[in-house]
């Protein structure tokens, strides 16, 4: 290839079209405009309230992830900006720019913490709620079923019945709860599949 060809097709190269790829500050320009938020979204991002404190968490259904439009480019006010600016500052991980609502932008950092592996397919096929609530009933089955190990091994659930004077208080709540945490793990993963 002489150099005439050589600087031809890099001409030819550098004249294709590449697709705009949406950036974080982008979705979460989206956002703020869409949801209208304001100043008081920034009080939300400074609390800190851990998923894991809830009592009884939902793992009986799976939410789609709700599609939201984003426009190619963002034109926003100034103190939309600022907003904008502030929350990327403050949430810096890479599952907020697959975020399409306010309640996502306050869990992609709980979500990254929980599991940083996550592909993009499945952050934009399901709720970051949904998905967060998969990392955490993973963690209690991974805790229940080392429990529940523990527990014949030893043989301890002789020792209960004994105690209580031949009956069992919950007689299979722990394997319920196993079952529960199983079905929502494999409706998550199998959803959109």
């Amino acid at each position: 290839m002489d150099l005439l060809q050589n600087i031809r097709s890099h001409r030819a190269r550098q004249r294709r079209k590449t697709p705009h790829i949406r950036g974080v500050f982008d979705a979460v320009c989206g956002i703020v405009k869409e949801y209208g938020l304001g100043e008081d979204f920034l009080n939300l991002l400074n609390k800190t309230e851990d998923p894991r404190s809830r009592q009884e968490m939902d793992f009986t259904q799976v939410k789609a992830k709700k599609l939201m439009e984003f426009p190619p480019f963002s034109l926003v006010s100034e103190e939309e900006f600022r907003l904008a600016m502030t929350i990327v500052g403050k949430l810096d991980n890479p599952y907020l720019q697959f975020a399409h609502s306010p309640e996502e932008i306050l869990l992609s950092g709980p979500l990254y913490e929980a599991n940083p592996l996550l592909t993009s397919e499945d952050l934009l096929r399901h709720e970051f709620e949904t998905l967060l609530l998969c990392q955490l009933a993973q963690k209690e089955l991974a805790d229940l079923e080392r429990g529940l190990d523990t527990v014949i091994k030893t043989g301890r659930r002789g020792e209960e019945m004994e105690e209580s004077g031949g009956e069992r208080s919950h007689p299979s709540s722990p394997r319920e709860r196993i079952k529960q945490l199983q079905t929502f793990i494999a409706n998550v993963e199998n959803t959109g599949l």
